[in-house]
């Protein structure tokens, strides 16, 4: 099922390119992590892709899960997941487990980042777009969809925060 996509205010739209969606739920494989994400995260994805790979999953889309504000928290307790997407009942082990990311809706920022500088992206849609949107965090996590394996050192991804109206 396609994401419903609706238009956002003008002005934002022309400069950022968000769009606010309805997803439907996902069902994800994932590692749970705590600490830096720039620590952290590339070796979760490496067991994540080789547990992927030995059970022969692919074609599924690659994210990253944030449950935690870096300005707010210390850096040793941030708590991420990495995640691909699999058909739902799929078995699970080795760590990885299954969840549900929920339906709803959620504005969606593709953009790319550059010299693994991925804050500036999400401070541009949590500090510049948000707060002009008529919207407001909803509950859940924010979450990264990767596009592309960075190769070459730019990476293509699409950014997504749940949304309530205000």
């Amino acid at each position: 099922m396609a994401p419903d996509r609706r238009p956002t205010p003008l002005i934002w739209s022309l400069v950022m390119h968000v769009e606010i969606i309805n997803r439907p739920p996902q069902t994800l494989a994932y590692l749970r992590l705590t600490g830096p994400y720039a620590a952290v995260m590339p070796d979760g994805f490496r067991r994540l892709g080789a547990w992927a790979a030995a059970h022969q999953l692919s074609g599924g889309d690659w994210l990253a899960l944030y449950y935690d504000d870096p300005d707010k928290t210390p850096p040793a307790e941030l708590c991420s997941d990495v995640a691909v997407s699999v058909p739902a009942g799929t078995a699970v082990s080795d760590g990885v487990a299954l969840q549900t990311l929920p339906a709803g809706l959620y504005a969606s920022y593709r953009c790319q980042v550059v010299d693994n500088d991925f804050a500036t992206p999400w401070n541009a849609l949590y500090r510049d777009w948000l707060p002009h949107s008529g919207y407001q965090p909803g509950n859940g996590p924010c979450f990264e969809r990767y596009l592309n394996d960075g190769e070459g050192g730019v990476w293509e991804l699409e950014l997504f925060t749940p949304l309530q109206p205000r």
